[in-house]
């Protein structure tokens, strides 16, 4: 796929050429892009961006996170020559001792019982779960995917 900056690119065209992009990313549908920066130079055009996608936790040791996502940051950038043509692209994938270290810190979570298990369909109401303590909880999307959301801020 040939990816070409429009005539007369302007910064406010980035999120329309990054979307365009993303198959050549690899990025997934739901990704959610986020353009962080626009730099033009004579040799060409940098877009610097930021995505947050649903990664799953992988944990089977509680029933409970089995399938459960959470939502992840990173960031990548494409580069295109002085005639608009992308010419390199770079996209750095989750970080996995981020994702341990969140999946260690939901297990203790969960098994101090600081997170609500909602039952399928169900509406969480967060000014009952903040008179729990219980800033976090887990819920299905419309895909059947178990979610990891925050109630409230502490």
């Amino acid at each position: 796929m040939n990816i070409v900056l429009p005539e007369n690119f302007e910064t406010e065209d980035a999120p329309q050429v990054l979307d365009e992009a993303r198959p050549v990313l690899d990025l997934p549908p739901d990704a959610k892009l986020h353009v962080d920066n626009v730099a033009r130079t004579k040799r060409g055009t940098r877009i610097d961006f930021t995505y947050t996608m649903s990664v799953p936790l992988e944990n089977g040791e509680l029933r409970e996170m089995s399938d459960v996502h959470v939502e992840v940051s990173s960031r990548g950038d494409l580069k295109f020559n002085s005639h608009g043509s992308l010419v390199a692209y770079q996209v750095e994938p989750a970080d996995q001792r981020q994702l341990r270290a969140i999946r260690d810190n939901v297990n203790k979570l969960l098994a101090s019982g600081q997170i609500y298990v909602a039952e399928e369909g169900e509406q969480v109401d967060p000014d009952k779960l903040r008179a729990q303590g219980k800033a976090w909880y887990i819920i299905r999307d419309e895909h059947g995917n178990k979610l990891l959301c925050r109630a409230w801020m502490s």
